[in-house]
């Protein structure tokens, strides 16, 4: 089992956006010396303080000057309109230059009506956008010309430089939340992560069983194979005691789950994400349960060395391969101590 992190540079009262960029980038040395398997971010717009990084790109350079290990995998670029697919290639493969191959990628369609929104997007269409721009992508990672006639993007031949040195490329994954998404990213042969998993462990084996099955259909899509399948923990954090850990993280906790409740609500009244309406619902009654949330869904995971351990070796036996960690929106001393006992303690046991 692997152990991430993927923060959203959640700033605290007081505290400014350039200061909580500097910590992050502090915390991430501090998990790539203890062997924390990978750090991103997810892009995000107008959705201050709880998600900051709107240009993780600049960031991710920065980090990867200080660090030597750790792989670096924006978690995830939205391939919509905005976010024309060859400049997310020359973006990944500038970071694999300027990382010594230490780059990878997760693609996504937005979550966010109200993102979406702002960027004249409909809601219909991101699924489809997103498959016409991961065509590109894949075309731009796996060919020095480009040329492309899709639904979306009408590309003329045009070489696209620089190129990644990570052979053949680096992995590809794409987030994911619903059963379907699981298995059509199995059989686009590509890695997937796992968000928004507070439907409960149930929900988890479905989407796991339908990824698998996904792969063993893959197409020939032009990728190399990536079979890697990592669930997001929407809020976690380790301390010496049950106690101590729920004191630190309750508020973040819960403050994370009714944001979700709020933003995935009204996005399943819309056509193509049918799917969140019936389990968001049944949600509610939980908005301010924490003991529900840590011992009833894989997106909380708040407690002892001993529960992480415990919590990812079930996980793995699941069938997950890496967990990846938000520890965040909570000081960044206690940021720095959860890493500090999770890279000593948990790391190892779960490693071998």
């Amino acid at each position: 089992m692997r152990v991430g992190l993927l923060q959203e540079g959640e700033v605290r009262p007081g505290v400014s956006y350039a200061q909580r960029y500097r910590e992050m980038i502090d915390e991430v040395v501090l998990a790539d010396d203890l062997g924390f398997s990978a750090w991103g971010t997810s892009e995000q717009h107008f959705s201050a303080p709880r998600f900051t990084v709107s240009a993780p790109e600049v960031l991710y350079a920065a980090i990867a000057a200080k660090t030597s290990r750790i792989k670096l995998r924006p978690m995830a670029a939205v391939l919509l309109q905005w976010n024309h697919p060859i400049l997310v290639a020359e973006r990944l493969a500038t970071l694999d230059i300027v990382s010594n191959g230490r780059a990878e990628l997760t693609t996504a369609r937005s979550n966010n009506l109200f993102t979406l929104g702002a960027f004249g997007v409909d809601p219909a269409t991101t699924k489809a956008q997103w498959a016409d721009g991961l065509d590109v992508l894949v075309k731009c990672l796996t060919s020095e010309t480009v040329e492309h006639d899709g639904p979306f993007w009408h590309i003329p031949p045009r070489p696209v430089v620089p190129r990644c040195v990570t052979e053949p490329h680096p992995p590809l994954s794409v987030a994911a939340s619903s059963v379907n998404s699981h298995h059509d990213a199995g059989r686009r042969g590509m890695g997937v992560i796992g968000f928004e998993n507070y439907f409960g462990f149930g929900y988890l084996d479905e989407c796991v069983q339908a990824y698998r099955k996904g792969f063993t259909e893959r197409q020939d899509t032009g990728l190399a194979p990536n079979d890697y399948l990592g669930l997001f923990v929407a809020t976690a954090y380790c301390a010496p005691t049950r106690e101590q850990a729920r004191e630190v993280a309750r508020d973040v906790a819960l403050g994370y789950f009714s944001f979700i409740l709020d933003l995935y609500t009204p996005l399943g009244k819309q056509s193509g994400y049918g799917y969140l309406d019936d389990p968001m619902q049944r949600l509610q009654e939980h908005r301010r349960d924490l003991d529900f949330l840590v011992t009833e869904t894989p997106s909380v995971m708040i407690g002892t060395p001993d529960y992480f351990i415990e919590r990812l070796r079930l996980l793995q036996d699941m069938g997950v391969d890496e967990v990846l960690l938000r520890i965040d929106g909570i000081g960044h001393e206690d940021i720095l101590r959860s890493i500090e006992l999770i890279g000593s303690e948990v790391i190892p046991a779960v490693s071998t």
